[in-house]
C-alpha cells in the first residue's frame, strides 16, 4: 500500500510561491539603484600627495622606487634593495589612494529618495528570499536515515 504524505498546503499565510521571481526583482532593483548611486559622484585625482602644508610631487614619490632598483643592482644582498623598492611601490599606491576626490552631482530630493529607495527595497526582497525560513513539512522521511 503506498504511503500516504501528509504535506503543507500551498501558500501559508504571507509567503507566495513566486521566491525566485522576488529574488530577480529584487536583484534588478538593487543593482539599479546601486547603478544609479554611483553615477551620481564624479571622481577625480591629482597626481600628488599632500601631508598638510607639505606637497610630495610624483618626482619625489619615485626617488625611492629608483634608489632601491639602484640598490638591488649594486649589493650582493638583495633584501635592502627589496625593501627599499618595496617601500617605493607602497608609497605611490598610498599617494594614488590618498589624491583620488569624490564629489557628488546634484540631484532633487525625488531622485535621492527613489534610489535609495530602490537600493532598500532590492536588498530587503533578496534577504527576504535567502534568509526567509521555509516551513517543516509533517513528513519526517529523513528520519529513518537518523542514527
Amino acid at each position: 500500500m503506498k504511503k500516504i504524505m501528509n504535506r503543507m498546503p500551498v501558500n501559508v499565510r504571507g509567503e507566495s510561491d513566486h521566491e525566485l521571481l522576488q529574488f530577480f526583482l529584487g536583484f534588478m532593483m538593487l543593482g539599479g539603484g546601486i547603478y544609479w548611486a554611483m553615477n551620481m559622484f564624479e571622481v577625480s585625482w591629482n597626481w600628488g600627495w599632500r601631508i598638510g602644508s607639505w606637497n610630495m610631487t610624483a618626482g619625489v614619490m619615485l626617488v625611492p622606487l629608483l634608489v632601491g632598483i639602484f640598490l638591488m643592482f649594486l649589493l650582493e644582498k638583495k633584501a635592502i634593495g627589496g625593501a627599499i623598492t618595496a617601500l617605493g611601490v607602497l608609497i605611490i599606491i598610498i599617494a594614488m589612494i590618498n589624491s583620488v576626490s569624490f564629489h557628488a552631482r546634484s540631484a532633487s530630493l525625488w531622485v535621492y529618495v527613489l534610489m535609495f529607495g530602490m537600493i532598500f527595497a532590492g536588498a530587503g526582497l533578496v534577504a527576504k528570499v535567502l534568509f526567509q525560513k521555509k516551513p517543516r513539512s509533517k513528513d519526517n522521511s529523513d528520519d529513518q536515515f537518523k542514527l
